[in-house]
């Protein structure tokens, strides 16, 4: 039975857009969700169990972030504000008001920097100096012609990649707030994450899933799915990626072969909007339209019937 190897996560009472774990996980780890009900939610990233709600949002939230030690949260939303969050005391500590929706935000791992982008005419992004982020921001940068989906620090914090609904990512310099390279998709990004060894991008566009080398921006590994890809995320051990689409379908592949190794599916299907591995590897959660989260436990082994599955469904649409 499928509950056999998740976990379901209840508490959203709409989609679950964007999800995100602490790296530091000497003591644990949490999760961190970002739901349209206006709600950023708070978990142990291995349980499922519930730890707090953060509820000072207006409106939807798009986007969540946590500091490497998950001290600090951070999360963007339709209200047009960025929360910083005491994650564990559930007490927000600053906000930052922009022109737009926030449709991305990210820490650095020590959260003392912090990168917006918005959905707005400008398709800006904006970098914060967190102890100064009551103050204008450090830097904008300028040059999508649509809305910001994403964004990402990398290449030891030096730069910003971001990726919009131009069907564009790219590459910007903090130091000189000039864009250094770019590339073009057929389809915008459906997520973007950055490996926890800082040298792999994960990118998920609607006919496949790309993997970058963030330092040159260049195309590593390219895989087409017959199906329309609503989201990606790569193992920490690089081993095996997972890819999610509409149907509620999430494929668990092997990277060096691409074969597919696993099929999972929740009990009421719901269209798959956000994945994240947890830092060890063991959990890869799922976010659904319906609200709901599910902890995907990676070290379980397939039945006959599941493999089944996999044939069957491999050329589902």
């Amino acid at each position: 039975m499928w509950h056999e190897f998740v976990v379901l996560c209840l508490g959203h009472s709409d989609s679950v857009v964007e999800l995100a774990y602490n790296t530091d996980y000497d003591n644990g780890y949490l999760l961190a969700s970002a739901g349209l009900d206006g709600v950023a939610t708070l978990r142990h990233g291995d349980t499922g169990n519930w730890i707090t709600n953060l509820t000072k949002h207006t409106d939807s939230v798009w986007s969540v972030s946590l500091s490497n030690d998950a001290k600090i949260l951070a999360s963007g939303g339709a209200d047009c504000k960025v929360r910083i969050w005491d994650a564990l005391l559930g007490k927000q500590l600053k906000k930052l008001t922009h022109a737009n929706t926030v449709a991305c935000v990210d820490l650095n791992p020590q959260a003392t920097r912090l990168v917006t982008g918005c959905i707005d005419e400008k398709s800006s992004l904006a970098l914060f100096d967190m102890e100064q982020s009551d103050k204008a921001p450090l830097m904008e940068f300028h040059g999508h012609k649509r809305g910001v989906r994403d964004v990402t620090f990398c290449v030891d914090e030096r730069c910003i990649l971001s990726a919009s609904y131009d069907r564009t990512v790219r590459m910007w310099d903090c130091q000189s707030g000039k864009r250094t390279n770019s590339i073009f998709l057929p389809h915008h990004v459906k997520s973007m994450e950055l490996h926890h060894s800082g040298n792999i991008v994960t990118i998920a566009y609607a006919g496949g899933v790309i993997f970058l080398d963030p330092k040159r921006l260049q195309v590593l590994k390219h895989r087409k799915f017959p199906y329309k890809v609503t989201a990606a995320s790569l193992s920490p051990n690089k081993d095996i990626y997972v890819c999610g689409n509409r149907k509620g379908y999430s494929y668990k592949y092997d990277y060096a072969t691409d074969v597919n190794m696993q099929l999972f599916v929740s009990e009421k299907p719901s269209a798959v909007l956000a994945l994240r591995f947890s830092p060890d590897g063991e959990v890869c959660a799922i976010g659904f339209a319906d609200g709901s989260v599910i902890l995907w436990r990676m070290n379980q082994k397939r039945s006959s019937e599941d493999e089944a599955d996999v044939e069957e469904n491999e050329s589902i649409s």
